[in-house]
């Protein structure tokens, strides 16, 4: 070593006069102390335990011995003395405490009388022999301190104990162990609590009856922990953890926020849908005191550095509701977040296949792509099914066939495309969210969403659609407008598949002429605050003045219009939702196609509702009736079944021959594991093996 750059080595011991309770040692490199540690002391109670705190190294100890001019007996001892102005006792002098027998100074050793400070410096720089035994392994890294009611040190066994508030703060790491009783073997570097054991780690705080800890490994093992992260609190048997995370087994989860999962909600009848919302804004209410289904898993793993508070992914999970058992494969939900997007590797579907016509059924393989992506394709049996001629089956045959589908989202887009062997046809549609109010639409043969004119179906389209919204508008609840230009093809045979929804056309087609044009279309909806309000949203009855407007264009030439206007009444009669309304409409102008003409007619009326039958079974249905033509432009039912936490929507449009499911699902209960991982990172693997 050069210049003033100099390595010591320190061993401070602080007495204080008796009753003020502390002990402070800080062992910088391994030293044998001659006599005990309550001879340091010599002025204290006998009765007074000591008691204070224990400065730990963290690293091994020093396997290399001091030279004779580090030891304790070194003159450069006597020179600390004089500065500090101790008594300095010669070796072999006898010294008499207050109250105990004498002690016999060790050889080579000193003693100060009721001293201030007790320090030993050692200058690598005096003794150039010292320096060799200092290398990266021995250079030490941090800090132990433990602080208790009461320490003590075992010379034989080279422990220290503290017990009675003891607290363990670990030098060099965001850690503080608080316990009853906090033990420290130097020789194997491990900590050993027990009692009312209390960890705070990086902001963590896990609670236990015990807890060991190896110290040159950072490898700790904690029985019966408790412990909170990110609002959910985990309770299990024992804990595993390294520096990469935590393992627990046998044990719970209990989630900050009940987990909410649905799918198609909306195709459920009105007055729940209404219920989907209130669940979203207020999940804890929804929870039942005595949840219809419990839900086990045997292995989760919760990647807490994730944003959004965190994913939890569950591996070999089971539903049990009483003695049925159902498996759920991996999926991975957020703890966070009240809606979530939960991926099932398999589900069943049974749906009319994106309109191909007659019902679809068969198993559904979905797969994770990216943080939002799913991919999902089916493979389903086509049962029923039309021509587009109208003809009941196609070429003769029974009705029964294959059919598929394949499917992707994420975030931005959605894409379906399905095909069905009975009746030869293949439906398609893409969806991209250019932003928040604005997208692409395109499809093959598919119902398309128009605004006030209903669901229309092209054989192909390509659209841009804005929608936009003002709220702030006297006496109206808001004002939308839906703009919309592409290019689209006719096929009028499309309203075959289903022959009611061809009678709204004048029957079945038989034109093979395939049109095409632009269209630019323009529209602007309002409705009023209600003009009569009477109760309350569980009994009374409001009413509302609502209207349309629509004008559109066409590239060959044609061009129309459509006003509308009329009352809506909403009526709540506890158990009963119902909406009805009475439109007054004015169409002008033509259209070069077949899909996209006007069919509610000049005079309609429509009514809505559903019936809660009790807390497992609520049905609705809706009827919509063009009063010109005297026939039903809308008829519909719906179901949403099972418990306030699992329900199963179902619904069917007879007029289009539209079948769907749905479902959402609330479960706040704990989750029992047998085993749950804490990744604090995502290069802390799986911790398989802890």
């Amino acid at each position: 070593m050069t210049g003033r750059n100099r390595t010591k080595y320190l061993l401070k011991a602080k007495c204080r006069p008796a009753g003020t309770g502390v002990l402070a040692v800080t062992l910088a490199m391994s030293v044998q102390l001659m006599v005990p540690m309550s001879g340091l002391c010599a002025t204290s109670s006998s009765n007074d335990s000591p008691s204070g705190t224990l400065l730990l190294p963290l690293t091994p100890k020093l396997d290399t011995t001091p030279s004779e001019s580090t030891s304790i007996g070194a003159p450069a001892k006597s020179q600390a003395a004089t500065e500090d102005s101790d008594t300095v006792v010669e070796p072999g002098t006898e010294i008499k405490t207050v109250d105990g027998p004498p002690l016999l100074q060790a050889p080579n050793s000193v003693l100060k009388t009721a001293p201030d400070k007790f320090a030993v410096e050692v200058d690598i720089e005096d003794d150039p022999s010292l320096a060799e035994s200092i290398n990266d392994d021995t250079t030490l890294k941090g800090t132990i301190q433990i602080v208790a009611d009461d320490t003590e040190y075992d010379q034989e066994k080279n422990t220290f104990l503290g017990t009675g508030n003891a607290v363990a703060l670990i030098g060099g790491q965001d850690s503080k162990l608080e316990a009853d009783m906090i033990l420290y073997d130097q020789n194997n570097e491990e900590i050993d609590a027990r009692g009312n054991v209390r960890i705070t780690r990086a902001g963590q705080v896990t609670t236990g009856s015990s807890f060991k800890f190896k110290v040159n490994k950072d490898e700790y093992l904690i029985t019966n922990p408790d412990t909170e992260v990110n609002g959910a609190t985990v309770v299990a048997r024992k804990a595993y953890g390294t520096e990469e995370g935590i393992a627990f087994r046998k044990g719970q989860m209990t989630m900050p926020d009940p987990i909410y999962i649905q799918r198609n909600t909306l195709i459920g009848p009105i007055g729940y849908s209404q219920e989907v919302q209130q669940k979203l804004q207020h999940p804890d209410a929804y929870v039942p005191a005595k949840p219809s289904y419990k839900f086990k898993a045997r292995k989760m793993v919760y990647e807490k550095y994730k944003t959004d508070g965190g994913n939890l992914t569950v591996f070999g999970g089971k539903i049990q509701a009483g003695s049925f058992e159902i498996p759920v494969p991996k999926f991975t939900a957020n703890l966070t977040k009240t809606e979530n997007s939960v991926t099932f590797p398999v589900t069943p579907s049974i749906s009319n296949n994106l309109q191909i016509g007659g019902m679809h059924i068969g198993p559904k393989f979905n797969y994770s792509i990216g943080k939002t992506g799913l991919l999902s394709w089916s493979p389903m049996v086509q049962i029923g099914g039309r021509n587009l001629d109208g003809t009941a089956n196609a070429d003769g045959g029974s009705g029964v066939g294959l059919s598929g589908r394949v499917s992707f989202n994420n975030r931005r887009m959605r894409f379906n495309l399905a095909a069905g062997s009975v009746n030869h046809l293949m439906v398609a549609d893409y969806t991209y969210n250019i932003r928040k109010a604005f997208r692409f639409n395109a499809g093959i043969n598919k119902f398309m969403e128009d605004g006030i004119y209903g669901y229309r179906r092209p054989r192909l389209a390509a659209e841009f659609v804005d929608n936009h919204s003002i709220t702030k508008v006297p006496f109206v609840s808001g004002i939308k407008f839906r703009t919309s230009a592409g290019g689209y093809q006719d096929n009028p045979q499309l309203i075959n598949l289903n022959p009611q929804y061809a009678e709204l056309f004048g029957g079945n087609q038989t034109s093979k002429v395939f049109t095409s044009a632009f269209k630019i279309q323009e529209q602007i909806t309002a409705m009023t605050h209600p003009i009569v309000n009477v109760g309350d949203d569980k009994m009374g009855l409001k009413a509302y003045i609502y209207g349309g407007l629509a004008a559109r264009g066409y590239s060959t030439g044609d061009k129309s219009a459509l006003a509308q206007i009329g009352p809506m009444v909403d009526v709540r009669l506890n158990r009963v939702r119902l909406q009805g309304t009475y439109t007054t409409s004015a169409v002008r102008g033509s259209t070069p196609f077949i899909f996209d003409q006007f069919i509610q007619g000049q005079r309609s009326c429509s009514l809505f509702g559903d019936v809660k039958v009790n807390k497992y079974l609520r049905l609705g249905g809706g009827l919509g009736y063009n009063l010109n033509s005297s026939l039903f432009y809308q008829r519909s039912i719906s179901a949403a079944i099972g418990p306030e936490d699992f329900k199963v929507l179902v619904s069917r449009d007879m007029i289009r021959g539209m079948n769907r499911v749905g479902f959402d699902l609330l479960y706040g209960a704990p989750i029992p594991f047998e085993k749950l991982v804490l990744k604090g990172g995502p290069d802390h693997g799986q911790l398989g093996g802890i």
